[in-house]
């Protein structure tokens, strides 16, 4: 049995829990297969983007998009069939896949550690990392890096491959996504972070493991690969002590400057590891746990340089509040397929607190510098997708029978269909033209359209039918204006698109009603109404 915190009920124990079929069991997976079989690259199973309905997935729980997907096929059962012929011919196009799997490969021996000088290249890349990724996780003391990296005297391992990382995510948020200059750094980072790396004391090394696991390698779509390397660079930050407050702090500046960037380092790999799981239906295992006592990062405010510092904290301050909520949310789902009412309600009441709280500079729609809106913009997109997040498992057992009428909490499935909406609206008015806006936007647009897709299928003769294909209709038009931002935004147009036509053509053709539990759990067949469910073209 299981307490949770905010709740203090005492949850069930899996083996307890009737979990969904949604829900992976027996999992299995390989993230290499992708360099031999014809997969989309862009694509793995916990995206679901090249929807493989094999048994090579990882486990993934009821807050996965897998489990939406899972629901859908339950409710449509042809869709399998059909979704699985659109898909081979999609994959029978395979140029941009193989183009992209070739970048990816092994890095080679390292037999020295060359100098990495300054050039107005490169310091246009850090200059794009600090301005677009360090807003959200500033690990780095950006006055020592950019001193070091203008200087160009270290040749250490640790050092080369905290640059040639932050080369690599520079790299990526400054350029369009057929760019593939990022593959290079990423793979020279590479050759200094090799299994002895784990047993590094420099901080240096855990700053690039946490860049590489918490950010890139998500990005390549090898989200296992680097919540296994994120798990790990917790182990060396809690073997390192970072968990801990320091008992001496008065020392000077620079031990001061130390205890800080030691505090940030944490946050920020908490902060990696909640983004990166929310939406697995994995535990968190302990992140908030009682033996963690590391304050959160100072605030500084004196002058143009300290309002910089005081903005990026107070923005890895806020994150770290919304975290906190994250995670148990994270651990009570992965425990219980569907919360009930009153846990349900006091994780949505702390969320919106923690909305309602935030500064004015991360909260108002006042005119701010770009990393100030790209963060406020970001966290805002978080909020939407967690609380829809916390209703969406109603919604899925309602679609997929495994509620009766009775036991349907229809609030929490209409509520689950507003959040859905205003994320989509949100997204298509705040989104940005680079690839940090970009692979966010088109992550949290994925996730909301499946609510309207279910919607539509489930209740397909629904007054709401046409605000739904509404919706999915900009989110395919939203995915189609991110490609040049976003790496995956053709794959999630693909199959937002495949499941949106398959279902109305299936609707069309009235090959299956709609099958809706009525008051007594039996099942009533659907009237599909032709004319409502046409696409317009």
């Amino acid at each position: 049995m299981l307490r949770g915190r905010l709740t203090d009920k005492v949850l069930p124990s899996p083996s307890e829990s009737t979990p969904q079929q949604s829900v992976t069991q027996d999992s299995q997976w390989d993230e290499e297969r992708r360099e031999r079989d014809p997969l989309p690259a862009e694509a793995d199973d916990v995206n679901a983007l090249s929807l493989p309905f094999d048994r090579q997935a990882s486990y993934l729980g009821i807050s996965s998009i897998r489990a939406a997907l899972a629901a859908m096929l339950q409710v449509r059962p042809q869709l399998r069939g059909l979704l699985a012929s659109r898909q081979t011919n999609i994959n029978s196009t395979s140029a941009r896949n193989e183009e992209v799997r070739h970048c990816y490969h092994p890095p080679r021996p390292l037999s020295e550690h060359p100098r990495i000088k300054w050039s107005s290249k490169g310091q246009a890349l850090v200059d794009a990392y600090f301005q677009r990724i360090h807003i959200f996780t500033p690990m780095l003391d950006e006055t020592s890096f950019r001193t070091n990296y203008l200087g160009s005297q270290r040749q250490d391992s640790p050092w080369l491959a905290l640059l040639n990382m932050v080369l690599a995510m520079g790299s990526i948020v400054s350029t369009k996504s057929s760019d593939r200059d990022h593959c290079r750094f990423y793979t020279e980072a590479m050759r200094h972070l090799d299994l002895s790396a784990f047993g590094s004391s420099r901080i240096e090394t855990l700053q690039a493991l946490a860049l590489a696991g918490g950010y890139y390698l998500h990005y390549i779509n090898r989200p296992n690969r680097g919540n296994a390397i994120l798990g790990a660079a917790f182990r060396m930050a809690s073997a390192l002590g970072f968990h801990r407050e320091p008992s001496q702090q008065d020392g000077g500046g620079d031990q001061f400057e130390a205890a800080e960037v030691r505090r940030r380092t944490w946050w920020s790999l908490v902060c990696l590891d909640t983004w990166t799981t929310t939406t697995l239906g994995r535990p968190s295992f302990g992140r908030f746990s009682p033996s963690i006592d590391i304050q959160l990062p100072k605030l500084y405010v004196e002058g143009e340089e300290g309002f910089r510092q005081d903005i990026g904290m107070t923005t890895l301050i806020e994150n770290i509040r919304f975290c906190r909520i994250a995670t148990e949310i994270q651990d009570s789902l992965a425990v219980t397929s569907v919360l009930d009412a009153i846990d349900r309600n006091r994780f949505d009441e702390a969320l919106i607190s923690w909305h309602s709280q935030l500064p004015s500079t991360l909260s108002d729609d006042r005119d701010v510098d770009e990393p100030v809106r790209l963060a406020r913009c970001i966290m805002r997109w978080r909020y939407w997708n967690l609380r829809m997040l916390l209703y969406r498992p109603t919604l899925l057992g309602a679609a997929t029978g495994h509620l009766t009428e009775p036991e349907i909490d229809h609030s929490a499935v209409e509520k689950c269909q507003e959040l859905s909406k205003t994320a989509i609206e949100d997204i298509a008015k705040t989104w940005l033209s680079h690839q940090m806006s970009g692979w966010n936007a088109v992550w949290f647009l994925y996730q909301a359209a499946m609510i309207p897709l279910l919607s539509m299928l489930c209740k397909p003769q629904s007054a709401a039918v046409p605000e739904w294909r509404s919706q999915v209709q900009t989110a395919l038009r939203l995915f189609e204006e991110m490609q040049d931002w976003s790496l995956t935004a053709r794959c999630s147009k693909g199959v937002v698109n495949q499941i949106f036509e398959t279902s109305c053509d299936l609707m069309r053709q009235g090959e299956q009603s709609c099958i809706e539990p009525d008051m007594n759990n039996r099942y009533i067949k659907g009237i599909n109404s032709q004319e409502e469910l046409k696409i317009k073209k």
